[in-house]
């Protein structure tokens, strides 16, 4: 059914989800994900935390 990411990491298929859509998805588990490790490690950060963190780093034209 799904087609796994070629040697360009380009999907051949995404059974019919959105390319934006699949974009959201990674990145609310890569937030997920972390928050998690995080919190396996000690940390007392929030998904929400996470997510500012990423924000943050994810725009760095506007911290100049």
């Amino acid at each position: 059914m799904f087609k796994y990411m070629t040697k360009n990491k380009h999907i051949k298929k995404h059974a019919g989800i959105s390319l934006e859509r699949l974009a959201e998805l990674r990145r609310d588990t890569l937030i997920a994900s972390t928050g998690s490790s995080m919190r396996l490690a000690g940390s007392k950060v929030t998904n929400e935390e996470v997510q500012q963190i990423l924000n943050t780093i994810s725009k760095p034209s506007e911290q100049r």
